[in-house]
């Protein structure tokens, strides 16, 4: 019980990291993720004063290279290059290629998108901004995740026990 107690009493330092951008995104009205509960939490950690018992930290935004450690670099061009519009034209594109067999404008982008599962009737929606998106929680993601490593290599900078990448685990869109 001496260790619980000891444990308890010695206060671990919270790191967290959050953009203000991050919850500016809307999944679409069928998608149980909602960007804005993100910024909700936010405000509250502001009202209540919470903040100032963190270290508060704005992340990078993760690159294109970043991201590719991770996923292939064609998802990566694909998240870059697909909207809502040109998902839209897909769908019609698709509808028509149907009906005129031997067209082959969009099959690409559209293959792409039942390749990597995107899509308006799959856990990863494309909304506007996604590829943003992404780079930011993927941003927040990895300063998370590295800030314990750095406190480790700086003894002098006690900062960052836990860290807390807001929007972390949200890893379904990227």
């Amino acid at each position: 019980m001496a260790n619980l107690s000891s444990a308890a009493s010695s206060k671990q330092k919270v790191a967290y990291f959050y953009d203000c951008d991050m919850g500016h995104y809307y999944y679409g009205p069928g998608h149980p993720m909602k960007p804005h509960r993100l910024k909700l939490t936010h405000h509250l950690l502001l009202t209540y004063g919470l903040y100032r018992k963190m270290d508060v930290y704005r992340p990078h935004r993760a690159g294109a290279e970043e991201m590719a450690r991770f996923h292939s670099p064609e998802y990566i061009e694909f998240l870059k290059r697909i909207t809502p519009d040109t998902a839209a034209i897909l769908s019609q594109t698709t509808q028509a290629q149907k009906m005129q067999p031997g067209q082959n404008g969009g099959a690409s982008l559209s293959a792409q998108m039942q390749r990597f599962n995107v899509g308006e009737y799959t856990d990863c929606p494309v909304f506007d901004g996604l590829y943003e998106f992404c780079s930011i929680y993927t941003g927040a993601s990895i300063d998370g995740g590295l800030r314990p490593i750095r406190v480790l290599e700086s003894d002098s900078q006690r900062s960052g026990d836990v860290t807390v990448p807001a929007g972390g685990g949200v890893g379904g869109v990227i």
